[in-house]
């Protein structure tokens, strides 16, 4: 399938009513020529049709496939990834086959040795553009296990510290790098736990769902990718290695995630609580989007007393706000 064709499709899935107009303006023809490339494409089977005049709506060809795994010893996620997702990615590039047996071999093998689960149930999900995996087990929950592991306040915090990586409850087998380049290589990547989620889109801030989810008792996480992506996992895991070397050494922290519903960032805790574990990079990037204001003490804990006693870890701030900028700055601190 070319680009151009591709690029297409992805109108179409944005705009499943309406679609005519969307694809007619995208090529900059009339509306019925529009309409006949979509008559074309139902015939082509890559899209469904229905309903009629202003409730016609149409949607990519999805194929679907699951598979249910018993969790035991012998259980190996290489094989597993062989034996359901491998042949469905048959003529996609090779940046694209990498990014999906990395993702997907990091998450089940995480299912397998974490989850005290007794299955695991893969789902995959194709379209004509695009391909989106599940990876659900029965086990205790990854943000409870985690809020249990490392004694944290509440579930809020549990996922605070996943996003910014090198999280493990098992450090003798585990690095903590699974998740955070797998959220940060996909077009979309979720977990899902107990009636919370933890949501990356690209292009999109970092968010945290309280309860307005379908509700998994064990863990859902799930990956999409289009099928012409150009990123490339070298790309991901250079941009969070230091200059020359090949260690994960640096961590982007979404802020907003520090701030509980109906919250600011006021407090010298809040920040404590922001700063947990920082001394594991070298570099952390402070993203401040999605943040309006921060508090006095907040900034003073952050970028005077913390960075006066870690003076090896080195911190930056993008996104921030006027605001922002100004009360940092009264720290003295200097934004990089």
């Amino acid at each position: 399938m070319n680009d151009i064709l591709c690029k297409l499709l992805e109108v179409v899935k944005h705009n499943p009513t309406q679609t005519a107009e969307a694809i007619a303006e995208k090529l900059s023809i009339t509306r019925q020529s529009a309409s006949r490339k979509l008559k074309g494409w139902v015939e082509d089977n890559l899209l469904t049709v229905s309903g009629r005049g202003r409730s016609t709506r149409y949607e990519l060809v999805e194929k679907v496939d699951t598979f249910t795994f018993s969790l035991s010893n012998e259980l190996d996620e290489f094989q597993v990834y062989t034996q359901t997702l491998d042949s469905k990615l048959n003529g996609l590039s090779k940046n694209v086959l990498e990014i999906f047996q990395y993702g997907f071999t990091e998450m089940f093998n995480n299912a397998i040795d974490h989850s005290n689960g007794t299955e695991i149930v893969v789902e995959i999900r194709q379209t004509p553009i695009s391909t989106f995996v599940s990876i659900t087990d029965n086990g205790l929950g990854i943000f409870e296990k985690i809020q249990k592991a490392f004694d944290l306040i509440d579930i809020r915090q549990s996922i605070f510290e996943l996003s910014k990586g090198k999280l493990t409850t098992d450090k003798k087998n585990h690095s903590g790098e699974g998740i955070f380049f797998s959220s940060k290589i996909f077009d979309f990547f979720c977990i899902n736990s107990k009636g919370w989620a933890f949501v990356h889109d690209a292009g999109v801030i970092d968010v945290m769902y309280e309860h307005d989810i379908e509700y998994i008792e064990g863990t859902k996480v799930m990956f999409e990718l289009l099928h012409s992506s150009t990123k490339r996992t070298k790309d991901v895991f250079d941009q969070f290695a230091m200059p020359d070397e090949y260690a994960f050494a640096t961590t982007v922290v979404p802020v907003n995630l520090a701030k509980h519903e109906g919250e600011f960032l006021m407090s010298r805790s809040q920040a404590k609580r922001l700063v947990a574990r920082f001394e594991h990079f070298q570099k952390v990037i402070l993203d401040f989007q999605g943040v309006t204001s921060i508090g006095q003490g907040f900034a003073d804990q952050l970028f005077r007393v913390y960075q006066n006693d870690h003076p090896n870890v080195q911190l930056f701030v993008i996104n921030a706000t006027n605001d922002i900028k100004d009360m940092i700055q009264r720290t003295g601190y200097q934004i990089k």
